[in-house]
């Protein structure tokens, strides 16, 4: 079989040339969605692990409480087995630390089929612009 190659217009040049480049806006957004997810899912880890540490830890020991990032108050534990969730809209609920990790590996599991779909979009599109470039390519050294 013999390739047949076909004079591209200017005008399709100039169009696969701006899809190329909205490929390549669009690999850069998803690329950071994907960042974004990924370091989410590390929250949830930490989370995770500071969740099991706490089940672990003796009533009435001293412990830093966060009052926002970076800040901190000593406190006591009262209690290390019930923990107060928000579960949005100014609502939270008291859950046990089980309850509670098993809501994070659900939360973890979703974001993990989330990153997946993004890599996947992420590398379709990759193809998709790896061959317009090399058609651009091809036409340039043509002409």
């Amino acid at each position: 079989m013999t390739k047949t190659t076909k004079k591209t217009s200017p005008e399709e040049m100039q169009q696969k040339y701006m899809h190329f480049q909205m490929l390549q806006e669009q690999i850069e957004k998803i690329a950071e969605q994907a960042t974004y997810l990924n370091q989410r899912n590390m929250d949830l880890e930490n989370t995770n692990e500071a969740l099991k540490e706490l089940a672990k830890t003796k009533l009435e020991t001293e412990i830093l409480a966060p009052v926002a990032e970076g800040i901190f108050f000593r406190s006591s534990l009262k209690d290390n087995q019930k923990l107060i969730v928000s579960v949005g809209a100014n609502t939270t609920v008291e859950k046990s630390i089980s309850e509670t990790l098993e809501m994070l590996s659900e939360q973890k599991n979703e974001l993990t089929l989330k990153i997946m779909e993004a890599e996947s979009v992420m590398q379709e599109m990759q193809q998709q612009a790896m061959k317009l470039y090399q058609e651009i390519e091809e036409h340039v050294q043509q002409a």
